[in-house]
């Protein structure tokens, strides 16, 4: 099979970026690496590696997590979460070929973790003795790295619900905004955690090209992948006991209010009663018409209309107070 792509030169030395396209040699291992892809990259994959044209396809749009061993190699099409600036995580499409002698990797150019490998790789001999084993231990050392970003999204979405513990059993405060995004937060976490749990057990078909035993490595990236997922379950049910809880506050919080102001309303019915009837017109005691009130001098009358409001109003509140409404 041709490895044409970048000229490589006779040593160990890695060979200079040719735009987004780089390529690295350790011994008898060739890792090239293409960020943020393009059909011309693609296009060239296929001409000097023979992989298979939907293969190709999936690493410019693919949606669906797999492992396919294709017998001279296995083709990885895996999404790992990214968390932006405003705190959403998406997914992030990694695809890798792994052959005996090779290792493509095709990715977004901001997937810092790879770039920062290849880059120590390419500028220290020793990383790249140490790293480029085979591709099989390339690929693991790739998707460990990965996987490491998840626990640092999941601890940035720890922080934010220790954040929500401090306050949401304040009734004076409604964390429905926070609570939202973290739920929103953990279910994009979830489905894309889901796959790739269920697919990386199939990194060991590419052990046949590694002459290392790399069956504890697979163990232990299955490990931290279903740590992570029953990690987020754990997260959900606490943030499940948030919701309830600050729905029962806020439920508290407009009760309150809705008693207040039906409390205020009911002691007006006195007064709004009189009114009306005062209102009317037809003749009434201390009224325009028999003449007012003047036992108590010219307000007489008025004195009398507001104790008539006032005493009902006195005798709700004592009642509501008695009766513990508030």
């Amino acid at each position: 099979m041709a490895h044409g792509l970048v000229a490589i030169p006779p040593t160990n030395q890695s060979s200079q970026p040719s735009g987004s396209l780089q390529s690295i040699v350790s011994g008898s291992l060739k890792w090239t690496d293409i960020a943020d892809p393009t059909v011309d990259d693609t296009a060239l994959l296929g001409r000097d590696y023979g992989f298979h044209a939907l293969d190709l396809q999936d690493c410019l749009s693919g949606r669906v997590t797999k492992v396919e061993d294709h017998g001279d190699h296995v083709f990885l099409l895996l999404h790992f979460p990214e968390e932006n600036g405003q705190g959403i995580v998406t997914p992030n499409r990694v695809s890798m070929f792994l052959g005996k002698d090779y290792i493509v990797t095709l990715h977004s150019g901001n997937l810092a973790p790879l770039l920062q490998m290849l880059a120590s790789c390419r500028d220290s001999a020793e990383k790249r003795g140490s790293i480029m084993k085979s591709s099989t231990y390339v690929a693991y050392r790739i998707i460990d790295a990965l996987v490491g970003g998840i626990f640092t999204i999941l601890d940035d979405v720890q922080d934010k619900l220790d954040d929500i513990e401090s306050v949401v059993f304040d009734e004076t405060k409604s964390q429905a905004v926070p609570i939202n995004h973290a739920r929103h937060q953990l279910a994009a976490l979830g489905r894309i955690l889901f796959p790739l749990r269920l697919y990386l057990p199939d990194l060991a078909k590419a052990q046949k090209f590694s002459s290392e035993d790399l069956t504890i490595f697979f163990s232990d990236l299955n490990h931290k992948v279903t740590m992570s997922s029953g990690t987020i379950d754990e997260m959900k049910e606490l943030l499940e006991i948030y919701k309830d809880t600050d729905f029962v506050t806020s439920s508290n919080r407009t009760n309150n209010a809705l008693s207040v102001l039906t409390i205020l309303f009911t002691l007006t019915i006195p007064a709004s009663l009189l009114s009306s009837i005062y209102g009317m017109n037809i003749p009434l005691p201390g009224g325009l018409t028999t003449g007012p009130l003047e036992f108590a001098g010219p307000y007489s009358s008025f004195l009398v209309i507001f104790v008539l409001m006032l005493i009902p109003a006195l005798v709700m509140v004592w009642y509501f107070r008695r009766a513990g409404w508030f």
